[in-house]
Protein backbone atom coordinates (compact mmCIF):
# COMPACT_ATOMS: atom_id res chain seq x y z
CA UNK A 1 0.00 0.00 0.00
CA UNK A 2 1.36 3.74 -0.72
CA UNK A 3 2.42 5.77 1.90
CA UNK A 4 0.41 9.28 1.84
CA UNK A 5 1.44 12.61 3.47
CA UNK A 6 -0.82 15.80 3.92
CA UNK A 7 -2.58 14.05 1.18
CA UNK A 8 -0.52 12.93 -1.06
CA UNK A 9 1.30 9.71 -1.83
CA UNK A 10 4.84 9.66 -0.86
CA UNK A 11 7.53 8.32 -3.15
CA UNK A 12 9.83 5.11 -1.59
CA UNK A 13 12.94 7.49 0.23
CA UNK A 14 16.25 6.37 -1.81
CA UNK A 15 18.98 7.49 -0.59
CA UNK A 16 22.95 6.44 -2.01
CA UNK A 17 21.18 4.53 -4.03
CA UNK A 18 19.51 2.00 -1.51
CA UNK A 19 15.86 2.05 -0.12
CA UNK A 20 14.97 2.89 3.34
CA UNK A 21 11.58 2.39 4.99
CA UNK A 22 10.06 3.57 8.19
CA UNK A 23 7.89 1.35 10.54
CA UNK A 24 4.08 2.54 11.82
CA UNK A 25 2.35 1.08 14.80
CA UNK A 26 4.50 -1.87 14.54
CA UNK A 27 4.28 -2.30 10.41
CA UNK A 28 6.41 -1.14 7.61
CA UNK A 29 5.04 2.34 5.96
CA UNK A 30 6.28 0.84 2.47
CA UNK A 31 5.47 -3.43 1.88
CA UNK A 32 8.38 -5.25 0.89
CA UNK A 33 7.47 -6.65 -2.72
CA UNK A 34 6.80 -10.21 -0.76
CA UNK A 35 3.85 -8.21 0.49
CA UNK A 36 2.49 -6.73 -2.23
CA UNK A 37 -0.56 -8.27 -4.39
CA UNK A 38 -0.47 -6.69 -7.72
CA UNK A 39 -3.17 -9.12 -9.41
CA UNK A 40 -6.17 -11.81 -7.67
CA UNK A 41 -7.53 -14.60 -9.34
CA UNK A 42 -11.06 -15.82 -8.60
CA UNK A 43 -11.34 -19.68 -8.42
CA UNK A 44 -13.39 -22.27 -6.60
CA UNK A 45 -12.47 -23.29 -3.07
CA UNK A 46 -10.33 -26.44 -4.90
CA UNK A 47 -8.11 -23.45 -7.19
CA UNK A 48 -9.98 -25.12 -10.19
CA UNK A 49 -11.64 -22.58 -12.93
CA UNK A 50 -15.09 -21.05 -12.08
CA UNK A 51 -17.91 -22.66 -13.95
CA UNK A 52 -19.31 -20.61 -16.41
CA UNK A 53 -22.81 -20.71 -14.99
CA UNK A 54 -24.43 -21.04 -11.56
CA UNK A 55 -27.87 -23.38 -11.78
CA UNK A 56 -30.73 -22.00 -10.26
CA UNK A 57 -30.69 -22.41 -6.31
CA UNK A 58 -27.23 -23.30 -6.52
CA UNK A 59 -24.60 -22.64 -4.68
CA UNK A 60 -20.74 -22.24 -5.11
CA UNK A 61 -17.62 -22.25 -3.10
CA UNK A 62 -14.85 -19.51 -3.75
CA UNK A 63 -11.42 -19.52 -3.49
CA UNK A 64 -8.60 -16.91 -4.49
CA UNK A 65 -4.86 -17.08 -5.28
CA UNK A 66 -2.87 -13.45 -5.29
CA UNK A 67 0.50 -12.47 -6.88
CA UNK A 68 2.66 -10.61 -5.37
CA UNK A 69 4.89 -7.87 -6.63
CA UNK A 70 8.58 -10.46 -6.13
CA UNK A 71 6.27 -12.75 -9.07
CA UNK A 72 5.35 -15.53 -6.51
CA UNK A 73 2.14 -16.69 -6.31
CA UNK A 74 0.18 -17.14 -2.83
CA UNK A 75 -1.48 -20.23 -1.36
CA UNK A 76 -5.43 -20.74 -2.23
CA UNK A 77 -7.53 -18.52 0.39
CA UNK A 78 -10.84 -19.68 1.20
CA UNK A 79 -12.41 -18.15 4.19
CA UNK A 80 -8.76 -16.37 6.05
CA UNK A 81 -7.21 -13.32 4.33
CA UNK A 82 -9.78 -12.77 1.62
CA UNK A 83 -13.06 -11.00 1.34
CA UNK A 84 -15.15 -11.67 -1.36
CA UNK A 85 -17.74 -9.28 -2.84
CA UNK A 86 -21.16 -9.77 -5.02
CA UNK A 87 -21.08 -6.61 -7.23
CA UNK A 88 -25.38 -7.32 -7.71
CA UNK A 89 -26.85 -8.61 -4.82
CA UNK A 90 -29.78 -9.21 -6.56
CA UNK A 91 -28.35 -12.17 -9.19
CA UNK A 92 -26.44 -13.57 -5.92
CA UNK A 93 -25.52 -13.29 -2.49
CA UNK A 94 -22.06 -13.84 -0.74
CA UNK A 95 -21.28 -15.31 2.57
CA UNK A 96 -18.33 -16.01 3.59
CA UNK A 97 -16.96 -17.65 0.67
CA UNK A 98 -19.99 -19.23 -0.79
CA UNK A 99 -21.94 -17.41 -3.52
CA UNK A 100 -25.81 -18.27 -3.88
CA UNK A 101 -27.86 -18.23 -6.47
CA UNK A 102 -30.95 -15.22 -6.48
CA UNK A 103 -32.03 -14.41 -9.62
CA UNK A 104 -31.05 -14.90 -13.43
CA UNK A 105 -28.68 -12.75 -15.55
CA UNK A 106 -25.07 -12.12 -14.89
CA UNK A 107 -22.89 -12.63 -11.58
CA UNK A 108 -20.02 -10.35 -10.82
CA UNK A 109 -17.85 -11.36 -8.00
CA UNK A 110 -14.53 -9.01 -6.86
CA UNK A 111 -11.90 -10.61 -4.02
CA UNK A 112 -9.82 -8.85 -2.07
CA UNK A 113 -6.43 -9.73 -0.65
CA UNK A 114 -4.48 -7.14 1.43
CA UNK A 115 -6.39 -3.89 -0.07
CA UNK A 116 -6.01 -4.95 -3.06
CA UNK A 117 -9.18 -5.63 -5.30
CA UNK A 118 -9.53 -7.96 -8.29
CA UNK A 119 -11.44 -7.31 -11.37
CA UNK A 120 -14.66 -9.39 -11.25
CA UNK A 121 -14.93 -12.36 -12.37
CA UNK A 122 -18.33 -12.99 -14.60
CA UNK A 123 -20.73 -16.27 -14.20
CA UNK A 124 -23.83 -16.87 -16.43
CA UNK A 125 -26.81 -17.06 -13.10
CA UNK A 126 -29.63 -19.34 -14.63
CA UNK A 127 -32.98 -18.12 -14.95
CA UNK A 128 -35.48 -19.67 -13.02
CA UNK A 129 -39.40 -20.07 -14.65
CA UNK A 130 -41.72 -17.21 -14.18
CA UNK A 131 -44.70 -18.50 -16.28
CA UNK A 132 -45.68 -20.61 -19.25
CA UNK A 133 -47.40 -19.86 -22.65
CA UNK A 134 -49.75 -21.91 -24.60
CA UNK A 135 -50.33 -20.80 -28.24
CA UNK A 136 -51.88 -22.86 -31.21
CA UNK A 137 -50.27 -23.35 -34.40
CA UNK A 138 -51.00 -19.99 -35.72
CA UNK A 139 -49.54 -18.51 -32.57
CA UNK A 140 -52.55 -17.15 -31.17
CA UNK A 141 -53.00 -17.70 -27.22
CA UNK A 142 -55.04 -20.60 -26.05
CA UNK A 143 -56.69 -20.63 -22.52
CA UNK A 144 -59.31 -23.27 -23.25
CA UNK A 145 -59.46 -26.38 -25.88
CA UNK A 146 -62.79 -28.09 -26.97
CA UNK A 147 -62.27 -31.14 -29.06
CA UNK A 148 -64.72 -33.33 -30.39
CA UNK A 149 -64.08 -37.51 -30.54
CA UNK A 150 -61.19 -38.86 -32.12
CA UNK A 151 -60.07 -34.88 -32.73
CA UNK A 152 -56.76 -33.40 -31.74
CA UNK A 153 -55.04 -30.22 -31.74
CA UNK A 154 -51.12 -29.27 -31.54
CA UNK A 155 -49.87 -26.69 -29.17
CA UNK A 156 -46.81 -24.72 -28.70
CA UNK A 157 -45.90 -24.69 -25.20
CA UNK A 158 -42.98 -21.86 -23.75
CA UNK A 159 -41.82 -21.28 -20.74
CA UNK A 160 -40.92 -17.54 -19.74
CA UNK A 161 -39.00 -15.86 -19.97
CA UNK A 162 -37.21 -17.23 -22.70
CA UNK A 163 -33.20 -18.05 -21.39
CA UNK A 164 -35.15 -19.95 -18.83
CA UNK A 165 -34.98 -24.17 -19.21
CA UNK A 166 -37.80 -24.99 -21.73
CA UNK A 167 -38.14 -28.56 -20.55
CA UNK A 168 -41.35 -29.51 -18.98
CA UNK A 169 -43.92 -31.92 -19.11
CA UNK A 170 -47.79 -32.05 -20.15
CA UNK A 171 -50.26 -34.40 -18.71
CA UNK A 172 -54.24 -34.10 -19.20
CA UNK A 173 -56.34 -33.74 -15.46
CA UNK A 174 -58.75 -36.75 -16.73
CA UNK A 175 -57.03 -39.01 -19.01
CA UNK A 176 -59.85 -41.37 -19.79
CA UNK A 177 -61.11 -38.16 -21.21
CA UNK A 178 -58.09 -36.79 -23.54
CA UNK A 179 -54.07 -37.33 -23.71
CA UNK A 180 -51.21 -35.66 -23.97
CA UNK A 181 -48.12 -36.46 -26.35
CA UNK A 182 -46.08 -35.61 -28.48
CA UNK A 183 -47.25 -33.12 -31.33
CA UNK A 184 -49.20 -35.06 -34.51
CA UNK A 185 -47.76 -34.13 -37.97
CA UNK A 186 -49.70 -32.28 -40.56
CA UNK A 187 -47.48 -32.08 -43.38
CA UNK A 188 -43.87 -32.50 -44.57
CA UNK A 189 -42.05 -30.15 -46.97
CA UNK A 190 -38.92 -31.71 -48.52
CA UNK A 191 -36.12 -28.90 -50.79
CA UNK A 192 -35.98 -29.39 -53.21
CA UNK A 193 -39.46 -30.36 -54.35
CA UNK A 194 -37.61 -31.94 -57.67
CA UNK A 195 -33.94 -33.27 -58.51
CA UNK A 196 -32.47 -34.26 -61.75
CA UNK A 197 -28.90 -36.59 -60.77
CA UNK A 198 -26.87 -37.99 -63.33
CA UNK A 199 -24.73 -41.20 -63.22
CA UNK A 200 -22.54 -40.57 -59.95
CA UNK A 201 -23.65 -37.59 -58.83
CA UNK A 202 -25.32 -36.88 -55.56
CA UNK A 203 -27.89 -33.98 -53.60
CA UNK A 204 -28.87 -32.95 -50.61
CA UNK A 205 -32.62 -33.00 -49.82
CA UNK A 206 -33.62 -30.60 -46.30
CA UNK A 207 -37.00 -32.36 -44.95
CA UNK A 208 -38.81 -31.07 -42.42
CA UNK A 209 -41.80 -32.24 -40.94
CA UNK A 210 -44.55 -29.77 -39.57
CA UNK A 211 -45.53 -28.26 -37.45
CA UNK A 212 -42.09 -26.83 -36.77
CA UNK A 213 -41.90 -28.24 -33.04
CA UNK A 214 -43.46 -31.85 -33.93
CA UNK A 215 -41.15 -34.52 -33.60
CA UNK A 216 -38.42 -34.54 -36.71
CA UNK A 217 -38.00 -38.27 -37.33
CA UNK A 218 -38.37 -39.51 -40.42
CA UNK A 219 -37.19 -42.80 -42.48
CA UNK A 220 -36.73 -41.53 -46.37
CA UNK A 221 -37.49 -44.35 -49.04
CA UNK A 222 -36.30 -44.97 -52.64
CA UNK A 223 -38.84 -46.86 -54.70
CA UNK A 224 -36.45 -48.15 -57.27
CA UNK A 225 -33.00 -48.75 -55.45
CA UNK A 226 -31.22 -49.88 -58.81
CA UNK A 227 -31.88 -46.18 -60.17
CA UNK A 228 -30.20 -44.61 -56.95
CA UNK A 229 -30.09 -44.82 -53.40
CA UNK A 230 -30.26 -42.58 -49.87
CA UNK A 231 -28.15 -41.94 -46.63
CA UNK A 232 -29.37 -40.38 -43.98
CA UNK A 233 -26.88 -37.38 -42.35
CA UNK A 234 -27.58 -36.16 -38.39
Amino acid sequence: MPAFYAGKRVGKPLMGGHTYNAMFNGKLVWPLDKDTVVSVNITDDKGKPLPKSLAVSGTLKLGAKATYADGHVGDLLTTNDVTFTSRDTSTATISGNTLTWRHGGTILVTATVNGFTSAAASIASAYAPESIKVTDDSGQPVDAVTLRVGESRNLKVTVLPDAASQEFTASAASPDIAVVGDAKPTGITVTPESLTLRVGETASLNVNILPDYAPQEFAANILDKTIATINSKE
